[in-house]
């Protein structure tokens, strides 16, 4: 027969392991609303800005495009890569050249993100011949683009090293 204490204990086990297994459960659904989610999470948004203090922040371009005769000036700081460092697609790099780069849900983009918080024609990268630099215009999309951690509401100059996330999608220039 069990006495009173063995009884005691065998319930407060079963509690204790029914909160490990209430614990383990939270953290698996955290865990994976965290990498599913588009939005990092605030320590990781800290991390990343604390990283790029240093980067300049992005700044507003003209938005006429440029003609595809221009030609890019050689210099050693000119990046010839767009790099995706983060998202489905990370470690993919697509090289720079004369044309733009478009980036959408859409087969006829440059890159293709199949992303629901991407529109079918989100933004495009394009080398600004006046102002000699690389920059990023959103396309009209729903959900924006955001450089440097800043949503983006004209063509934008896009330094080297300078994050730029579409969706789940974050890609830079180098």
């Amino acid at each position: 027969m069990l006495t009173e204490l063995t009884f005691a204990i065998l319930k407060y086990g079963f509690l204790v392991l029914l909160w490990v297994f209430v614990w383990l459960t939270v953290r698996s659904l955290h865990k994976d609303i965290e990498t599913l989610s588009p939005r990092k999470s605030r320590a990781h948004r800290r991390k990343t800005r604390l990283a790029r203090k240093a980067a300049e922040s992005p700044t507003p371009v003209s938005v006429v495009p440029a003609p595809a005769t221009n030609e890019m000036p050689a210099a050693a700081d000119t990046p010839t890569l767009l790099v995706i460092i983060d998202g489905p697609l990370a470690g993919t790099s697509i090289p720079l050249s004369n044309g733009a780069i478009t980036l959408g849900r859409a087969a006829s983009n440059s890159v293709v993100l199949d992303d629901e918080f991407v529109s079918s024609h989100h933004a495009r990268v394009y080398f600004d011949a006046m102002s000699g630099q690389w920059a990023i215009e959103d396309l009209g999309s729903t959900n924006g683009t955001v450089v440097n951690q800043q949503r983006i509401a004209s063509p934008t100059a896009l330094a080297p090293r300078v994050p730029v996330r579409i969706g789940a999608t974050t890609f830079e220039l180098r």
